[in-house]
């Protein structure tokens, strides 16, 4: 296909352009491709030019956006005939009565549109043929922003201190963690990069070092090991913004976000409460009384209280182990001594010692993770999605340089039944 000629318009400067001089093209679609070279910020001031070669369908049209510096980008032009075949954004929006913008951002995915109305603009696209044009799609691109480096916008940090580099992975649940908090960030554009900064800190000012060169200040301080004794991971406030999950003691100058951990306890003793239970017992491992703050003990001796239970009888139960052999027995002789009826508890493998009993305890689980268990929805993707907004404000406003007050934000759960 030869050149596309029609009111012809004179592009570029011999002396200065790139490309075959006085190169002539449809009026229309030169002014196309001004339009989109200014929006992306190429051709701008003195000297900055945008010339044409002939032009062909897949040609390559080069545009000189900064003296020493070429910039490619691959151009389609179509013939009258070609694009009277083509249905555009313009042709669906006028056929389901929408605004040419509602239908660019439904096909996009985009939220801001009602998950009806996506669907059926996508369905109207298929049935009438449409296909993007992928080229236009990249010049959009990078007008919009989509097409830039990673900058620290787009990039934040993972730090944790877990005894080895790949310990927050291999825990059940901060696996499930980590994964909605990597999905909450992309559904925003953003990447999350993790850095061990070692056991005992050894890597720390390696880490640092190297986000410092990266240009990545946006960062999250991961939850302590599942471990007693844990210590506080060291950091550098000197310009990085932080967002931790916890314990809150841990970083007292840092915006915290973590389970509500107090309400959860008291929505679970009151749905089992509701249901007619009346010696409800609490189980947990030893290491999770210091990184939940001590809030179920504390909000287990109050319900415990207000139900008329005298003063140090059924106490909680805390188990070295959520796994061995001894940690069974000593569940099992502590509900039977006790008469307990229901346990509101954080190890899932009280579910399975409960068979062993002759009577078995009814059971709500904290962080319920199987149809077949009823308790506490602990809400992860809510927790993920709140994480990364704070740590945009903090980045955008930094806040607790200005106002030196850390940020306590609690996430409510849900009672969830078991599903039959």
């Amino acid at each position: 296909m030869g050149m596309v000629r029609s009111e012809q318009q004179p592009v570029g400067n011999g002396s200065r352009g790139v490309g075959n001089p006085q190169t002539t093209v449809r009026k229309k679609s030169y002014n196309s491709v001004r339009f989109y070279a200014e929006r992306a910020k190429v051709a701008r001031g003195p000297g900055w030019v945008i010339t044409l070669p002939a032009v062909q369908v897949g040609a390559f049209t080069a545009v000189r956006c900064r003296p020493y510096f070429i910039l490619p980008i691959k151009l389609m032009l179509y013939s009258d005939a070609m694009r009277s075949k083509m249905i555009t954004q313009k042709d669906i929006a006028e056929k389901l009565g929408l605004s040419k913008q509602a239908v660019s951002l439904a096909l996009r995915g985009s939220l801001k549109v009602s998950e009806a109305t996506r669907q059926r603009v996508k369905e109207t696209a298929a049935a009438m043929g449409y296909q993007p044009d992928p080229a236009l799609s990249a010049l959009v691109n990078l007008r919009t922003g989509l097409g830039r480096v990673a900058t620290r916008w787009n990039q934040f940090a993972l730090l944790h201190n877990w005894p080895t580099e790949r310990g927050v992975r291999q825990s059940d649940f901060y696996s499930q963690w980590l994964q909605s908090l990597h999905k909450a960030a992309a559904a925003r554009g953003i990447t999350i990069e993790e850095y061990w900064t070692g056991a005992n800190g050894e890597n720390h000012n390696a880490v640092f070092r190297k986000l410092r060169h990266r240009n990545i200040t946006g960062i999250f301080i991961a939850p302590p090991p599942q471990i007693p004794d844990v210590q506080a991971l060291e950091i550098s406030n000197q310009n990085f913004q932080f967002v931790t999950f916890g314990p809150e003691h841990f970083y007292p100058n840092l915006h915290t976000i973590q389970f509500d951990f107090y309400e959860n306890l008291r929505l679970a003793w009151s749905v089992l409460s509701e249901r007619g239970f009346q010696r409800i017992g609490l189980v947990f491992a030893n290491y999770q009384s210091e990184r939940t703050g001590y809030a179920w003990r504390a909000a287990y001796h109050i319900e415990k209280m207000l139900s008329g239970c005298p003063v140090g009888t059924r106490m909680p139960l805390e188990l070295e182990s959520e796994t061995s052999r001894a940690s069974c027995d000593a569940y099992q002789k502590w509900v039977q001594e006790n008469e307990i009826d229901a346990v509101i508890s954080s190890v899932y493998d009280v579910e399975k010692w409960n068979q062993e009993l002759a009577t078995p305890a009814e059971v709500a689980i904290f962080n319920v993770n199987h149809p077949a268990q009823q308790g506490i929805d602990i809400n992860l993707p809510q927790m993920a999605e709140t994480a990364i907004e704070l740590l945009l404000i903090e980045m955008q406003r930094s806040q607790l340089a200005h106002t030196k007050h850390p940020y306590r934000i609690h996430i409510p759960g849900k009672w969830v039944d078991r599903q039959s």
